[in-house]
C-alpha cells in the first residue's frame, strides 16, 4: 500500500469556536457495507461518506483527538 500525498491548500479552520487559516489537507473516507449467506450476496452498498480536513504539518488525523475538523464536499468543474 502506498501513501498518497494530497495537494495542500489553505483553508479556514473552526477549532473550540476559534477561527483560524492554515495550510491543510482533506482525506475522505467512504463506508460501505456487505453483508452475504454463505454464497448469496444480500447487501453489497456505499452508504455513507466522512470528510477530515486537517492542517499539513500534521501525521495525526483524528477528529476527537483535535488534531482534525469534520469538512463537507463541494463538487467544481475545476
Amino acid at each position: 500500500m502506498q501513501r498518497i500525498f494530497p495537494r495542500a491548500s489553505f483553508t479556514q479552520l473552526v477549532q473550540g469556536g476559534v477561527c483560524s487559516e492554515d495550510l491543510s489537507i482533506s482525506e475522505l473516507g467512504i463506508f460501505g457495507s456487505y453483508l452475504r449467506n454463505k454464497d448469496k450476496v444480500v447487501i453489497n452498498s456505499q452508504c455513507g461518506y466522512l470528510m477530515r480536513t486537517k492542517v499539513s504539518s500534521s501525521n495525526e488525523g483524528g477528529v476527537a483527538a483535535g488534531f482534525a475538523v469534520l469538512d463537507s464536499i463541494l463538487l467544481t468543474d475545476e
